[in-house]
């Protein structure tokens, strides 16, 4: 038992070879559960953002226009930037996973607010990582684009709100894994 007693005394932590592998496995099922719901909810939420503002401009242009043949190319570009989206999102969902399951499994602090930390560390990591590091371009590495501090600012900021979503769900869904619930 992790984190202080009922007593209020804090508990003996359990050093044993099979306590160890155990905390070594949860933290490695948080990273796993970060790195596949992350990614797959941001892209979801994105393509969700992208359809609900773009669709009623969309509709005028294809009523307006009459290009019902342009329907299949959003189609193709909703489900392309939700791709590319899940791409980008996986190496900071990846770093958002291990902050928060090294603060939760180690460190005893599994609160939900913790996730959303953890993912704003990773999104200021990835956009501090995107101002120092530009990708060639056959390099499979997606990367932002930042140019100045004003701008990695704005776009930490953003994507840190965007990121509450994602890091909530991974968090719920990892509750039984940093709550210490498993049976050992």
């Amino acid at each position: 038992m992790n984190g202080p007693s009922r007593m209020g005394m804090p508990a003996a932590r359990d050093y044993s070879a099979g306590a160890i592998v155990g905390r070594f496995a949860r933290t490695i099922g948080i990273v796993l559960i970060f790195s596949v719901a992350g990614p797959l909810t941001m892209a979801a939420l994105i393509s969700l953002i992208a359809v609900a503002l773009g669709a009623t401009l969309l509709q005028m242009f294809l009523a307006l226009l009459e290009l019902e043949a342009l329907r299949t190319m959003v189609s193709v570009a909703v489900v392309l930037l939700a791709i590319a989206t899940m791409l980008a999102a996986i190496l900071p969902a990846v770093a958002a996973g291990l902050v928060f399951a090294l603060a939760a499994i180690y460190g005893g602090v599994n609160m939900i607010w913790m996730a959303w930390l953890a993912a704003a560390i990773a999104v200021a990591g990835f956009v501090a990582f995107g101002t120092f590091v530009v990708p060639s371009e056959s390099s499979a590495l997606i990367l932002p684009d930042v140019r100045s501090a004003q701008q990695a600012l704005k776009l930490s900021a953003v994507l840190a709100v965007l990121t509450i979503i994602p890091a909530s769900l991974c968090w719920w869904l990892a509750k039984p894994l940093h709550r210490g619930s498993i049976v050992a």
